[in-house]
């Protein structure tokens, strides 16, 4: 081929690569306007700040932190980029890594309840459900096809060893290393970080980075043929997530203000000791209604709840109490986590605010539990006006003032903690 002609055929692709760009993004849309409850313009305005959360997401996993060659951790997840309801307790970083190279990674610093690095063979989970051919057709179902590319993990607590200073540093690789070591099987393809916080106020997220050790290079350079495949990948993401998380509520939305456990994940999934099982439900209330969540929480390591709206995308955490940890929230004498979901603050310490959403998804996590038998919260709808009435006499109550310091020092953790 002749260079006139080479040059014309990478323009071409390049060309239909943004093409098929936009055409997933068209497509991705039609999950938002073919949804009955987008008829209410809020809604609608709503699904369509999720497709430009995962626009976000996708930018930054097949483009930003794609190069296994010269590799940089970037948030997987964030308040910027917010989808399948993540966890406001967490900062997740995100690699793709070559499973024949070596590589280091390291994590100065911080202090967090809880650090974890995965292994997957895929964090598109779009493209695997794709692959199989047969979409699941129940929650739990798909719900192992979510968790289940997971290939390894090390975690601290479990098997990294921090230095005298907090900080620590992780070998990735095929090949055994001295110190901490995490065995890289030959399909991998990404590594997953996790960071927990459980005390907003004195925990601080750990600096990670990764180098890959094992050849040495002039730095990436961008090549056409690259650039292609990136734009064709951020489209996929998109028009991939967008479909297959709207199947993926879909499959639980028969249930109302249920919630449910799910099995323990795999011991690859995130951690190298201990069970971790995260549970779920929809709720929906109306303007004078209110949930009452109980359940006794497990011996854990972690433990969180928080709320998401309809299209998944966690609800402000940073300006709202939507979330609670086993750290913040206050048990009862008894031992019993007891929680309010309501429009407006009912005067409780354990408060989950619904920001004005009507429909609402849950999710709640128990991480590195000492027993894999672990509960689910029981919910029981009220009249907003009885929710007092309906809780022990000793529920620990709040007012304006101890509400505005809460919430000053959540917006302070959240900024802070995702440098913004």
């Amino acid at each position: 081929m002749q260079a006139s002609d080479e040059r014309r055929q990478r323009n071409h692709e390049l060309d239909a690569a943004w093409q098929g760009l936009c055409d997933n993004l068209s497509r991705a849309s039609t999950v938002i306007a073919g949804d009955p409850r987008s008829e209410d313009p809020v809604m609608r305005a709503a699904g369509y700040r999720y497709l430009l959360n995962l626009l976000n997401a996708g930018l930054e996993q097949v483009v930003f932190s794609a190069d296994p060659d010269y590799p940089e951790v970037g948030h997987l997840q964030d308040n910027t980029k917010r989808y399948a309801t993540e966890s406001p307790d967490c900062l997740f970083g995100h690699a793709v890594l070559d499973p024949a190279g070596t590589y280091r990674l390291t994590g100065t610093g911080g202090r967090a309840r809880y650090v974890g690095l995965t292994l997957y063979d895929t964090v598109s989970l779009y493209e695997k459900v794709q692959s199989d051919g047969d979409r699941p057709k129940d929650f739990r179902a798909a719900f192992r096809a979510a968790t289940g590319s997971t290939l390894g993990a090390i975690s601290h607590p479990g098997g990294i060893t921090l230095h005298a200073n907090g900080d620590f540093e992780v070998i990735i690789s095929a090949e055994p290393h001295e110190g901490n070591w995490l065995p890289m099987p030959p399909t991998t393809k990404d590594i997953i970080t996790r960071q927990y916080f459980y005390d907003w106020d004195t925990e601080a997220p750990y600096h990670v980075s990764i180098e890959r050790i094992d050849v040495a290079g002039p730095g990436p350079v961008t090549e056409p043929v690259t650039v292609t495949g990136e734009v064709e990948a951020v489209g996929r993401f998109v028009d991939g997530f967008a479909e297959y998380w709207a199947t993926m509520y879909s499959l639980r939305d028969g249930e109302r203000n249920v919630l449910r456990t799910q099995p323990t994940v795999d011991s690859s999934y995130a951690s190298d000791g201990g069970y971790i099982a995260y549970g779920g439900g929809t709720f929906e209330i109306g303007s004078d209604e209110a949930l009452i969540l109980e359940v006794t929480p497990p011996d854990c390591h972690f433990w969180n709840i928080h709320l998401g709206d309809y299209w998944g995308q966690s609800l402000d955490y940073t300006y709202r109490q939507t979330s609670l940890n086993g750290h913040q929230a206050v048990l009862d004498a008894d031992g019993v986590f007891r929680a309010v979901v309501a429009h407006r603050d009912p005067g409780v310490a354990n408060w989950l605010d619904t920001a004005g959403n009507e429909f609402t998804r849950c999710v709640y996590r128990w991480w590195l539990a000492t027993d894999p038998d672990l509960p689910a919260p029981t919910v029981r709808k009220v009249r907003f006006d009885e929710v007092v009435a309906e809780l022990p006499a000793a529920t620990e109550r709040i007012d304006t003032t101890g509400r505005r310091d809460i919430l000053a020092r959540r917006r302070a953790a959240v900024l802070k903690r995702y440098a913004r």
